[in-house]
Parts: structure tokens; sequence; C-alpha cells
């Protein structure tokens, strides 16, 4: 998918450091409704998906990427300060979320549901 609902998952991670392509496809991956993204499991990740993700936020100066020239080829993506700074910006968005899961929760299953009706 191209619209972008992998964009939080990338800055998130990457907001702990920088980060390989393996490593930051693999972290995100890994995570879990444990970590703040209700209802959501982020085991089905594509490879290929990530790939336009990430070059969507290179795009947007909101990830860089450095690319070895040699071999074996490997490329290492950052944040850049104005992701940096979005991230501090939607903290308190962040807080809000999780005070109020619960409405979160069930308007995203409403939702769920008018869009399952025949």
């Amino acid at each position: 998918m191209t619209n972008g609902e992998w964009v939080w998952d990338v800055l998130v991670v990457l907001r702990r450091g920088p980060s390989q392509y393996t490593e930051l496809l693999n972290a995100i991956q890994e995570r879990s409704t444990d970590d703040g993204w209700p209802g959501r499991q982020h085991r089905h990740l594509r490879d290929s998906t990530l790939n336009r993700t990430l070059r969507r936020l290179e795009q947007s100066e909101l990830v860089v990427g450095i690319r070895e020239p040699e071999f074996p080829y490997h490329a290492t993506y950052q944040l850049t300060d104005a992701a940096r700074n979005l991230l501090v910006a939607e903290e308190s968005l962040v807080k809000w979320a999780e005070q109020h899961g619960d409405l979160v929760e069930r308007v995203r299953q409403r939702r769920h549901d008018e869009n399952s009706v025949p």
C-alpha cells in the first residue's frame, strides 16, 4: 500500500536512532499493541511496502537514507530535524489517544461496522 499507513511506524522506530533497512523492517514487524498502537498487529508489513514508505519519507524530507556505495550494499535511515520536531509536537496527541483509547476503539469499531454493511 502506498497510502502512508506505515509512516508513523517508521518514524517511531527511527526515533530510537539510525537503523539499517533490515533492522527497521524487523523492528516494525515485531511491534505489537503493547507498544501503544491499539488494535493493530504489524507483522504484515512487506518489504516492498516499507521501501515505498521510505522513499515517500525521503521525498518529504522527514527521513534521510545513507546508502553504502560498495558491496555489500546496505542503507541506513535516520530522522531529519523536521521529523524529530514533528514527533515532539505529536506527543500530546499520542497522550490524548492513550487516555481516550476506549473512545478511539469505539469509533474504529463503528467505522468498521458501517463499512462492512453491504
